[in-house]
């Protein structure tokens, strides 16, 4: 006879046996926090989450958390709302104001709708009301994971196209200004006071430190740091 589990409370680990059905495919697959005053808690979670190969820290608090983290490392929170010093959502505003990848999973004892809410809205991957089925708490942890391994990645592309643009001579950022509005070579050698052979090879140099193959896909990599809205306004004021 079938016998139905019954719900992974996070407060109760008698008798605790996780889920082992999701298979580890990232070698690189993050932190997973959790933070929550409750040790019982802590050790319930961290004892199923271990259990997939994920490298787990604990915390009481939430400023033992802010202070020990890497916020540009890629990673889950898996977090109470109610906390001694500080709260769940001012955590998560935290985390949201530096930039940081980490994905916030509220699993708490205190949940509301409003708060649900505005917790979501605010950008977590989910908002758990404990008690938490084993399952579905490893399949929102291990989406939560790659999400912020998404944006980690996103993050470091656009650091990368910062970088460089900044080794762009003064010259090829205003070719470059140039031809992203679509300027052809004769208005551009008319604008800049240089010959056509000029600007193209200020072009080629522009396409090989900027790593493009195109002019479109260098037209993607300016739109992903706000260098052509910068650009543009730049240019009409000095019209």
């Amino acid at each position: 006879m079938t016998r139905t589990r019954e719900p992974f409370s996070l407060a109760n680990t008698d008798g605790f046996a996780p889920y082992l059905t999701i298979m580890i495919q990232d070698l690189h697959r993050g932190h997973v926090y959790i933070v929550d005053p409750d040790s019982r808690t802590r050790a319930a979670c961290a004892g199923l989450l271990q259990s997939l190969g994920y490298d787990i820290r604990e915390f009481e608090n939430g400023r033992g958390f802010l202070d020990a983290i890497d916020s540009g490392e890629p990673g889950c929170v898996v977090l109470e709302s109610t906390l001694g010093d500080m709260t769940g959502a001012e955590i998560q505003e935290h985390l949201s104001s530096l930039g940081s990848p980490i994905t916030v999973v509220f699993v708490t004892r205190h949940g509301d709708v409003a708060s649900a809410v505005a917790s979501m809205r605010a950008g977590a991957a989910h908002y758990l009301v404990k008690p938490v089925r084993e399952q579905q708490l490893l399949d929102i942890v291990n989406r939560a994971i790659r999400r912020s391994l998404d944006e980690a990645g996103r993050a470091r592309a656009r650091r990368a196209i910062v970088i460089h643009l900044a080794s762009l001579t003064s010259r090829e950022r205003e070719v470059l200004a140039q031809l992203v509005e679509g300027a052809h070579y004769d208005r551009v050698s008319d604008e800049l006071g240089i010959t056509k052979r000029t600007v193209e090879a200020h072009r080629r140099r522009i396409m090989e430190k900027m790593g493009a193959r195109s002019l479109p896909q260098l037209i993607d990599q300016l739109a992903q740091v706000g260098w052509l809205k910068l650009a543009s306004g730049q240019h009409l004021h000095g019209r």
